[in-house]
């Protein structure tokens, strides 16, 4: 499946969790995987979310990072 992280396109699998693309973004990024758990993860209308959050084809998830 598709996900939108930070208006980038990430292919992830199906069944996956807000963590895990979380790593992926990270991975793609060269983002310090040390400092993954930091982040903090929004949707597109800027609630938090959950690493553990089951997410859906075509969502979008902003990561706050500094």
């Amino acid at each position: 499946m598709t996900i939108i992280v930070n208006n980038s396109k990430i292919r992830i699998f199906k069944g996956a969790k807000v963590g895990d693309a979380v790593l992926r973004w990270a991975v793609r990024n060269r983002f310090d995987i040390s400092q993954v758990s930091s982040l903090q993860v929004t949707d597109q209308w800027g609630h938090l979310l959950d690493n553990a959050a089951p997410l859906k084809d075509k969502q979008s998830i902003n990561i706050l990072y500094q």
